[in-house]
């Protein structure tokens, strides 16, 4: 693959300590991310996956190794700079989807610009946009619990967009989904991926994993191996 790597892990270890004892959750993870990549990174509970997915993400920190974020080395003791970058680089969607029970569709979507100081008139058309993208033009007034699970998921793929993000970090987004849905948001990220959206996709199902480029596979903490879904 000849693009541009955006993301570069070199040697990730993440150790907790429960009492006395160190628990080494990452031992000595390398992965190169690509520019425009739709990425799966497949493993069971307990692998070592979340861990993972917090460290790409900037939400937790490695206790030793590096991370290159478009060619910069990414310090982690700058938590407000830190912050900056996450907030205008990548997308978080979860498998919980967590919207906001009393706003409908198009307050969850605006939220984000709300919080970075955008005005109402100005995040509206933004979050009305992104809600067509996703396919829910006529759903932009229903609250959640008028959504189907999938039309949830979709919300919080339209949130994850508003801030035009290089990278999509998904958690498990088709968990909570029944097969149609499951389906149809799988479609709706390979269409965001044709666009030049990298996407890094964390799940512990085979078959989801197979609608990427490329597989990692984890377990126990490590690279277990890598290649595309053909090879299955």
């Amino acid at each position: 693959m000849n693009t541009k790597v955006i993301i570069r892990l070199e040697n990730i270890r993440k150790s907790y300590f429960v009492g006395r004892h160190e628990l080494e959750i990452l031992k000595g993870i390398s992965l190169d991310i690509h520019e425009g990549e739709f990425l799966a990174i497949l493993g069971p509970s307990g692998s070592g996956k979340s861990t993972l997915m917090n460290i790409l993400g900037m939400i937790d920190r490695p206790t030793s190794g590096t991370y290159t974020f478009s060619g910069n080395g990414i310090s982690f003791e700058d938590d407000f700079k830190l912050a900056g970058l996450r907030n205008k680089s990548i997308g978080f969607i979860f498998q919980k989807f967590n919207l906001l029970p009393k706003f409908n569709a198009l307050e969850n979507v605006e939220m984000p610009l709300l919080i970075r100081g955008f005005t109402r008139k100005e995040a509206r058309p933004i979050a009305t946009e992104r809600l067509e993208a996703v396919g829910l033009a006529d759903r932009m007034t229903h609250k959640p619990t008028e959504l189907s699970g999938g039309q949830q998921q979709r919300v919080s793929i339209a949130r994850a967009l508003v801030g035009s993000p290089a990278i999509l970090l998904a958690d498990e987004p088709t968990g909570n989904l029944d097969s149609k849905s499951e389906a149809d948001v799988m479609k709706l990220f390979k269409e965001l991926n044709s666009k030049g959206i990298t996407i890094i996709l964390i799940t512990h199902s085979e078959e989801v994993a197979r609608e990427a480029d490329r597989i990692v596979v984890i377990r126990d903490g490590e690279i277990a191996d890598t290649h595309s879904p053909h090879h299955f």
